[in-house]
């Protein structure tokens, strides 16, 4: 007998410190954002990139025998 049971999952996004190694200016950011329309993209005031999953996405339920 199979059992599924949810898995439940917390997403976290992913917040990427660049500078002062990588400087990217407005276009860069966009064009960086293009490639990568998939995920949910943001710089904030000091910089960082801040990196969602894609929306909508789901786990799969677990699937467990007894």
């Amino acid at each position: 007998m199979t059992t599924n049971l949810p898995v439940v999952t917390e997403i976290v996004p992913i917040a990427l410190q660049l500078q002062p190694a990588i400087a990217m200016t407005n276009d860069q950011f966009y064009d960086f954002c293009q490639l990568n329309r998939d995920f949910r993209i943001e710089r904030n005031a000091a910089g960082e990139l801040v990196i969602m999953p894609p929306t909508g996405s789901e786990t799969e339920p677990s699937k467990r025998e007894p």
